[in-house]
């Protein structure tokens, strides 16, 4: 990352991680991962999930965003 750039990382329940260039691309991450869990209706492995800034002008280098407990969660405005 180049000087105050930011992406957002999405951390999933299973602890995987994925880097998204936007809060929005953050979100459709997650509602990809949902939409093809193997129960979307009860994605355990993908919910909850937390986006985070990430940017060397923050310190420790990332700062929370949201967390997002339900699929319902993912249509509602995000907080930016």
């Amino acid at each position: 990352m180049a000087g105050d750039d930011v992406r957002y990382e999405v951390k999933l329940a299973d602890g995987e991680v994925e880097i998204a260039d936007s809060l929005w691309g953050a979100r459709h991450v997650l509602a990809r991962r949902v939409a093809f869990a193997p129960d979307p209706t009860r994605p355990a492995s993908v919910l909850p999930a937390t986006i985070s800034k990430l940017g060397r002008q923050f310190f420790g280098g990332r700062v929370f965003v949201e967390t997002i407990a339900t699929a319902a969660e993912l249509s509602a405005l995000p907080p930016e």
